[in-house]
């Protein structure tokens, strides 16, 4: 069934601007959807339409709805559409697929460096929300009124659609900031993945994204491998290679980090919200990342 419908999706593209057109077109209708195909749209790394597309009766969008319409409704074919759509963007370098060459060099350069975690660290109250529908920023909680309590009510870095998280150890300096701020509050540290900085839409901040001359910057000066590498120039030898010479070095990741790229909940004691949930008792991340490295770490 797969092979059959992307075969004839894609003889509805015969070039890549239609192609583009087209995944555009599929993803901003995604903004009146549910919140599974709205997820995947915000990850997908395309920019999307603000308004609902007009479409032409002749439209590739058209005669692609009109096959899936006879596979089944729409609601029992959203997987499968999903599925078309991906591939789509696979097969023409589309959203996250783009640049593929720069996304293999990132991956080649964390791997020569052993960078295998990134870190968030959140209240322990959105946890739960968090493994239901992933990390959403704050422009995206706020579309879909998602109750999310968040760290920083003043973004300076005025880049709301984003997601804030380190290389390897958590922003020591701010971490430490909010817990101080907040003494009644319980928080948490998520180990996600690195595989979100070459499968994602990613940027690549070399110290804090609230800095003038971060908030100033262009996205496109922050993406890139080339970023990335900026982020551990002049490193200390008392770092290890997988940390940022800066501690206070960001990654703003667009819109949404589905679920899946989450790997473990660490705390600094047993928390009861938490009872039933799946997490790690681990102190480590909650000291000063210079005191970490000299006495947690091998």
């Amino acid at each position: 069934m797969f092979e059959t419908m992307l075969k004839k999706t894609l003889a509805l593209l015969p070039t890549p601007a239609i192609a583009a057109e087209f995944v555009v077109n599929e993803l901003s209708f995604a903004n009146k959807s549910s919140l599974l195909v709205r997820n995947f749209a915000k990850s997908s790394g395309v920019k999307l339409k603000a308004e609902m597309p007009l479409l032409e009766l002749d439209s590739p969008n058209i005669h692609f709805s009109t096959s899936m319409a006879q596979i089944g409704t729409h609601q029992n074919t959203i997987s499968l559409r999903l599925e078309l759509i991906d591939a789509v963007m696979t097969h023409f370098q589309l959203g996250k697929y783009a640049n593929i060459d720069d996304k293999n060099l990132i991956k080649q350069f964390c791997k020569e460096r052993g960078i295998t975690t990134l870190i968030h660290f959140t209240k322990v109250k959105n946890i739960k929300s968090i493994l239901d529908i992933g990390l959403n920023s704050k422009d995206y909680n706020n579309e879909i009124s998602k109750g999310h309590i968040y760290n920083d009510a003043n973004r300076f870095d005025y880049r709301t659609h984003m997601i804030s998280l380190s290389i390897s150890y958590p922003n020591d300096k701010m971490f430490y900031k909010y817990r101080q701020a907040q003494p009644e509050e319980n928080w948490a540290v998520l180990e996600i993945s690195a595989s979100v900085l070459w499968e994602l839409d990613c940027l690549f901040c070399p110290t804090n994204a609230a800095s003038s001359s971060i908030a100033s910057a262009t996205e496109a000066s922050l993406s890139g491998s080339l970023a990335l590498k900026q982020l551990f120039n002049n490193q200390p030898i008392n770092l290890r290679v997988c940390d940022p010479t800066d501690s206070q070095a960001e990654i703003l990741v667009n819109s949404h980090i589905p679920k899946e790229y989450i790997r473990s909940i660490c705390l600094d004691k047993p928390i009861e919200l938490l009872a039933n949930t799946d997490f790690q008792i681990n102190n480590t991340y909650f000291h000063n990342r210079q005191y970490a490295l000299s006495h947690c770490f091998n």
